[in-house]
């Protein structure tokens, strides 16, 4: 008796799919700001950034999307037999796949942080700040003499904070956080498009 699977359960497939990505960008931001000595939490990152990061850890395995492909074809025609086995051992599989694309996100998140660091971070802008004045030790006068002129890059700007990186600067990749009610100006340093 073959049975085609039915609205529900493409409904839970696509729902599936759809946690499945979401986790992977998760699992991506995670580990990338984590990097940064960073948590998710504080940062605010809005939900849709997840669905973008998982799209990019899947952009980095695309030669996994065609056995996937497959397989998942494979189980919509042959749903009258294999329907009630996947069913019954949903408490594996579904998990199992949770732990996959975690494993995924970090290693896509692993990746991406090596090629950025090796070309010094290119991709994020160099910024000079102007913050109200500090009097503090001569450190904090060093750094916000650094950040006048232009040394530090800026990973991520939230209604909150500023994080920067200041990447020629040896070992483990320091990032400052700023207020934004510290800030008084900020530019962004134009750069060479040309220059990758």
């Amino acid at each position: 008796m073959s049975r085609a699977p039915r609205t529900l359960e493409g409904a839970a497939v696509v729902a599936l799919i759809t946690a499945l990505i979401y986790a992977a960008g998760w699992s991506y931001a995670y580990h990338w700001y984590d990097r940064f000595n960073l948590g998710l939490i504080g940062l605010g990152i809005p939900l849709q950034y997840h669905f973008m990061y998982g799209f990019w850890v899947i952009q980095s395995f695309w030669w996994l999307v065609l056995p996937l492909a497959a397989l998942l074809t494979a189980v919509m025609l042959l749903w009258g037999r294999v329907g009630p086995v996947l069913v019954s051992a949903t408490p594996i599989w579904v998990p199992l796949a949770f732990v996959v694309v975690y494993a995924l996100g970090a290693a896509t998140a692993g990746d991406h942080y090596r090629e950025h660091k090796d070309s010094g971070f290119q991709r994020y802008p160099w910024v000079r700040i102007w913050t109200e004045p500090d009097t503090g030790t001569a450190r904090l006068q060093a750094i916000q003499r650094d950040l006048t002129e232009g040394k530090y890059r800026l990973l991520l700007q939230t209604d909150r904070s500023l994080y920067l990186i200041k990447p020629k600067g040896a070992g483990e990749l320091p990032t400052l956080q700023i207020p934004q009610d510290r800030v008084r100006a900020l530019r962004r340093i134009p750069t060479n498009p040309g220059n990758r």
